[in-house]
């Protein structure tokens, strides 16, 4: 089977690049899951246009927005304090970009531990977000301004910033091309858009082909460095800059995850679950493919 490429619209213009497992998967939309069956043993097929380069998966045309607003993350919250550094790592490489006069957006700000350390920083900040647990938990453990909205129908309001961040959202949205057009419509002239996503032709990807651990259920699209400038460039954003996304994770959280990926490591998760210093452990992951992508508006000729 072949799909129309959901950006080109050209009729059989793609290839199946990896075939799945199972074209009937039950979804879930947890973004800390540790499901099994959807990190491994349920790959969703993946295709690729042979005209624009641009990886999607087969779910392309089944609407994933309504299904995050009763998401639940207990496993997202009870990591809240190994996310906050994390976010603290990000906040530190984009500082230069916040100021007093900010007014800044977050697409997808799910439990709000980056808007928490934003919100300082700025003269205002306004998150969106699908789950209504999140949204909720956000305002009243983060007091944020959080809209329980999806971006496109937030973004249709009018509102201008001078800093739009999404992270790690890209890959998970229904229409990622008209979010970006929206997006480049809602950012002063000279403001700052910024992307986090994984990089798809990135050689921890390429070696770990079909079972990269990043291909999941929901999410529908696999940018590269190549693709996500092309695909910015066509709704007037340059990618200015590019940088690595590093990640802080506890030890007991990466062996779930390990465990998940290749099996056979359940005696280790438990023997580390008894011993408390061990779980609160910090590990730095860099593998090189997650990336932060830095855009502005293209000058237009006068």
């Amino acid at each position: 089977m072949s799909l129309n490429c959901p950006k080109c619209k050209i009729q059989d213009s793609s290839k199946i690049l990896y075939s799945g497992y199972n074209q009937h998967i039950e979804l879930h939309f947890e973004c800390t899951s540790h499901n099994k069956k959807d990190s491994k043993d349920l790959k969703p097929t993946l295709y690729k246009c042979l005209k624009c380069n641009l990886v999607y998966s087969e779910f392309i045309n089944i609407e994933f927005s309504k299904n995050y607003k009763p998401v639940i993350d207990e496993e997202y919250i009870k990591q809240i304090d190994f996310k906050k550094k994390t976010f603290e790592i990000f906040v530190k490489q984009i500082k230069k970009h916040l100021n007093k006069d900010s007014e800044v957006l977050e697409i997808g700000s799910y439990y709000g531990v980056l808007g928490s350390l934003i919100k300082p920083l700025v003269k205002n900040y306004i998150g969106t977000e699908l789950s209504i647990h999140a949204a909720k938990y956000a305002r009243e453990n983060f007091d944020l301004n959080i809209i329980n909205d999806a971006p496109d129908e937030y973004l249709k309001r009018g509102n201008k910033f001078d800093l739009i961040i999404m992270t790690d959202v890209i890959e998970h949205l229904d229409d990622p091309f008209t979010v970006l057009k929206l997006l480049e419509k809602s950012l002063n002239e000279n403001g700052i858009i910024i992307i986090t996503t994984f990089n798809f032709d990135s050689l921890f990807s390429k070696i770990m082909g079909k079972n990269y651990p990043w291909i999941l259920p929901f999410h529908k699209y696999y940018f590269s460095n190549s693709t996500i400038k092309k695909t910015l460039n066509d709704v007037n954003l340059n990618v200015v800059k590019i940088e690595n996304d590093i990640r802080l994770i506890s030890a007991d959280y990466l062996i779930k995850k390990l465990n998940v990926m290749i099996g056979s490591l359940g005696f280790l998760w438990k023997f580390i679950d008894r011993i408390s210093f061990i779980k609160k452990l910090t590990f730095r992951i860099n593998l090189y493919d997650l990336k932060i992508y830095y855009c502005t508006k293209i000058e237009k000729d006068i």
